[in-house]
């Protein structure tokens, strides 16, 4: 698994997905959350929960979206014709039952593939930090 480079070609490609990925999710665009999502998808809450693709495109509608996501150093691994994103991560969430707004601290792990089409995301999975 050999590091990528964020100002080669591929690398720069694989952080616009990032941003992508991101901005569908605080805009809770089912279309482009449905594009970007690979349809054996597995999520993995930082609360545990597990998510499929449509069950997690279901769970972002209901949220409302992210409100924010704010990603640290990121590290792109090369996986054959997947990537490997790991980072820190901060997603500010509201609150399905309560509306409530509450930052999650963590440490972000994204594997996406390259289908004939797109990058697509196959495993997300988010740990919060201990405080």
């Amino acid at each position: 698994m050999a590091l990528i480079d964020h100002g080669s070609a591929l690398g720069q490609e694989i952080l616009a997905f990032e941003a992508t990925r991101q901005a569908a999710l605080i805009a809770a665009d089912p279309a482009a959350l449905a594009r970007i999502l690979h349809d054996d998808l597995t999520h993995v809450h930082s609360s545990g929960q597990v998510h499929g693709k449509g069950e997690f495109i279901a769970h972002v509608g209901r949220m409302g979206g992210f409100v924010a996501i704010t990603r640290g150093a990121l590290e792109l691994r090369s996986l054959g014709d997947g990537v490997l994103i790991t980072g820190p991560s901060l997603n500010c969430v509201r609150r399905i039952d309560t509306g409530e707004l509450v930052d999650l601290d963590g440490f972000s792990a994204i594997a996406a593939v390259r289908t004939a089409e797109r990058w697509q995301v196959l495993l997300s999975q988010m740990t919060l930090l201990r405080k």
